[in-house]
């Protein structure tokens, strides 16, 4: 009889998912471009032949794509007929109001292509994969600007992705009595925006980011009709100005991107800018303090090493903690065990 494994040791079908983890995200993504999900979320228990018709695919590149999805239980196959699995029903049909649909396209375009280069920006501790975009500047964002197709698919992924643990921001104490709150680069497209004036009836929004994506903020602001409360103020918040008269600045998905030397030196830049009794909010997700994941973190961290800056990673708890109090601000409120690994963390002039 073999002995049990532990629970914290490797299984070989886990090694496998490892091992082939590029084919198995081609296969969840095809159900994604090809409308698979979308399909069997109309027609659930659907035929192969249902299928193969619907996705205008041969019966051979049929087999081999619910083949793999069937293994990866990403859809059921029970008498020959096919069901979404109830995640998937959830999280990838296009139609639903939260679909995450949007992040895979930010992984298929942007991340799979940088991270070929991987090892070689490990090596050289440079973000040796972002050669692969074009455009000029060292970082992602500054060579998003010159593909709009790229930049498009970052900003729906990173709204995509707020929109799954926006909702945490809702009900904070700190938030209800501020007048004016500048969201820095993490909602550039108006989403944290459109969100915080919808549940904060008093507050006002300044979004602190680069031209091109204020313009695309621009478009859903004004589709909100709130333009009224929410302007964008252009720039870049590492050293530009940051707008005046504000009470708290939001960093959301932000601090990942840079070094921890980069992160002080903002936050204390945030500290100089606001007023005393001033709040920074720090919404992200979050790694374990010892750096033993998990796996949400642990997989988004390669993608700042090899493509964004080259510099960045999910960092923990301890490391935002520890980068408030240097930085000036006293922690008065923590709110963990949110949605995807987040935390919220607010600190006080």
């Amino acid at each position: 009889m073999t002995p049990q494994q532990p629970l914290d040791d490797l299984d070989l079908d886990s090694f496998f998912l490892i091992f082939a983890g590029h084919s198995a995200f081609q296969l969840l993504w095809a159900g994604v471009e090809l409308g698979l999900y979308d399909v069997l979320s109309k027609t659930p228990e659907s035929s192969f032949d249902d299928i193969s018709y619907a996705l205008h695919l041969e019966p051979q590149p049929t087999r081999v794509l619910l083949t793999g999805l069937t293994a990866l239980r990403v859809i059921k196959k029970n008498n020959e007929k096919y069901t979404n699995a109830a995640l998937i029903e959830e999280i990838l049909v296009s139609e639903k109001p939260n679909s995450f649909a949007p992040v895979l396209g930010w992984q298929r375009y942007i991340v799979y292509e940088g991270l070929i280069d991987f090892v070689e920006s490990l090596k050289k501790n440079s973000n040796i994969g972002l050669n692969r975009f074009p455009g000029q500047g060292n970082t992602l964002y500054e060579r998003l600007a010159s593909d709009p197709f790229r930049e498009r698919v970052f900003q729906d992924a990173m709204s995509a992705l707020s929109h799954q643990a926006n909702f945490c921001l809702h009900n904070l104490e700190a938030l209800k009595n501020i007048g004016h709150i500048v969201d820095a680069g993490g909602g550039g497209d108006g989403t944290n925006g459109i969100s915080l004036c919808k549940h904060y009836p008093k507050i006002k929004v300044s979004i602190f980011d680069s031209e091109s994506v204020c313009k695309i903020a621009t478009q859903h602001i004004e589709k909100e009709n709130l333009s009224e409360r929410i302007k964008t103020w252009p720039g870049n918040f590492l050293y530009d100005p940051f707008p005046e008269n504000i009470d708290a600045v939001l960093y959301a998905h932000i601090f990942t991107i840079w070094s921890p030397q980069t992160n002080l030196a903002l936050l204390k830049r945030t500290y100089e800018a606001l007023p005393k009794g001033g709040s920074v909010i720090i919404f992200n997700m979050m790694g374990a303090d010892d750096d033993s994941g998990p796996i949400s973190t642990a997989l988004g961290s390669p993608y700042f090493q090899a493509i964004a800056t080259g510099e960045g990673m999910l960092y923990s708890k301890a490391d935002y903690e520890k980068w408030l109090k240097a930085s000036g601000f006293s922690i008065i409120e923590k709110h963990d065990q949110l949605p995807l690994n987040h935390v919220i963390l607010i600190g006080k002039k």
